[in-house]
């Protein structure tokens, strides 16, 4: 009889520990916290430069009688989440731009909750904003976390008679690949009619991730295409001008800590750079 009694407490103490967990499940959000390693993306995040490329058509359609255009730059946003938030306050309150480039380093260390406070962070951008990835987004689970979140890491698009042209240049945080030149020439290949041509890739080309021989292909692509302007980050201090013996310029965005953005004003035969600090 004693024997009894214990087994039917057991079984009442083991429903009860067991309503509990359900009720605690049922009630509460995100009980179960991911791996940081974790390179799932949610479904509301995913293919977000599709988003971007449907707003920026509109804006194009909307804008089509002026040929002149303006749009903003950033780089290098780490975890320096009160400047990018900064940032994209102060780019909001000019109403002059019609699109935004990020240069890359999206994120410090290439974990999902990086790219996901970033993504949260830049959503609240009134323009359309594109990305080309870096070499710390390419760190742990990054670049497959970029490509879920963003799209491929080479791609390009046009506006209004201009090509953008974002090159994943990175090397030595993908286990020093060579870089998608090939794919780089054949975008390249295509320019001649375009009034300006834009190349933004993360890492110049004279950075120490670029051999000799990596360089100077990079550096003829950007002479013997007629690019207008190659623009970079990764350094996180301002660099205007050319760097080779050459005329072609390069542009490099400082981090969003030292508190201020780039604009360029495109024309049809030229083109205008400004920084805006905040």
């Amino acid at each position: 009889m004693l024997l009894n009694l214990k087994k039917l407490i057991f079984r009442i103490f083991n429903l009860i520990f067991l309503y509990i967990i359900i009720i605690g499940v049922i009630s509460c959000e995100n009980v179960f916290e991911y791996s940081p390693y974790s390179g799932h993306v949610q479904g509301k995040d995913k293919d977000t430069r599709l988003t971007n490329l449907e707003k920026l058509s509109i804006q194009e359609k909307a804008t089509s009688e002026n040929k002149t255009f303006t749009f903003a730059l950033i780089s290098d946003s780490h975890t320096y989440y009160n400047d990018l938030d900064d940032a994209v306050l102060a780019i909001n309150e000019n109403e002059n731009i019609e699109f935004v480039i990020h240069g890359g380093d999206l994120t410090d260390g290439g974990m999902i909750k990086e790219y996901e406070i970033f993504h949260n962070i830049v959503s609240d951008l009134n323009y359309p904003y594109f990305t080309v990835i870096g070499n710390h987004d390419c760190l742990a689970n990054g670049l497959g976390i970029y490509k879920n979140m963003y799209g491929i890491d080479n791609y390009s698009f046009t506006y209004k008679d201009c090509k953008f042209i974002f090159f994943n240049n990175i090397i030595w945080e993908l286990g020093y690949i060579e870089p998608d030149f090939f794919w780089l020439q054949s975008e390249l290949e295509d320019t001649t009619s375009y009034e300006q041509v834009f190349v933004i890739a993360h890492i110049p080309p004279w950075s120490d991730q670029f051999t000799p021989v990596y360089s100077k292909l990079f550096e003829h692509f950007i002479l013997t295409y007629n690019v207008s302007l190659s623009i970079h980050g990764h350094h996180h201090d301002h660099y205007f001008g050319c760097y080779f013996d050459d005329e072609k310029e390069y542009l490099v965005i400082g981090s969003v800590d030292k508190r201020y953005y780039c604009t360029i004003t495109v024309f049809q035969d030229s083109i205008s750079l400004d920084r805006i600090h905040y």
